[in-house]
């Protein structure tokens, strides 16, 4: 899906980010980059969600084998501050530090660092979530066993056992 796959750099360029996935919490369609699968050598992963009601997105802590961020933002342009209307649980460390998230806000996620449960307790307006996953696929470590999903399409065989879906 190269926007330009004939020319020489045409295929650093990939548009098919849209994704129709359906869950009852996010509006559809969602914008996905899966990284090494889409672009050969990409070593990001991301997601681009508008979050549209109250979910417990993550409730296992995990941690991954490269660094990971999060951005919440207001769903509502031009003005991603003024329209943030939320109230979001994040765990952190292995003491489990519990942070209230409700402001616009950037997380990050050290390589190896365990994190969640991930908790969108009270959305009143829209949120942009966006997590960026600097790895070739996505993945994650949870309880000793490596689980990763490289998106709609492909194999789920790494995710097949994954003991929390969203």
């Amino acid at each position: 899906m190269a926007a330009t796959s004939e020319t020489k750099y045409g295929k650093y360029l990939f548009t098919g980010l849209r994704d129709e996935l359906k869950v009852d919490y996010m509006a559809t369609p969602a914008a996905y980059f899966r990284g090494a699968w889409q672009i050969p050598g990409a070593n990001i992963n991301m997601g681009w969600q508008v979050i549209t009601k109250a979910n417990f997105m993550e409730k296992a802590p995990h941690t991954h084998d490269c660094d990971e961020y999060f951005a919440i933002l207001g769903a509502q342009l031009p003005d991603v501050f003024s329209s943030f209307d939320a109230e979001i649980e994040l765990w952190m460390g292995p003491e489990r530090e519990k942070h209230i998230i409700t402001q616009p806000t950037f997380v990050f996620i050290p390589k190896g660092f365990l994190h969640c449960p991930l908790n969108f307790k009270r959305v009143t307006k829209p949120l942009m979530f966006q997590a960026i996953h600097l790895g070739p696929r996505f993945h994650k470590i949870m309880d000793g066993k490596e689980y990763w999903f490289e998106g709609p399409g492909r194999s789920m065989e790494g995710w097949k056992h994954h003991p929390v879906w969203w």
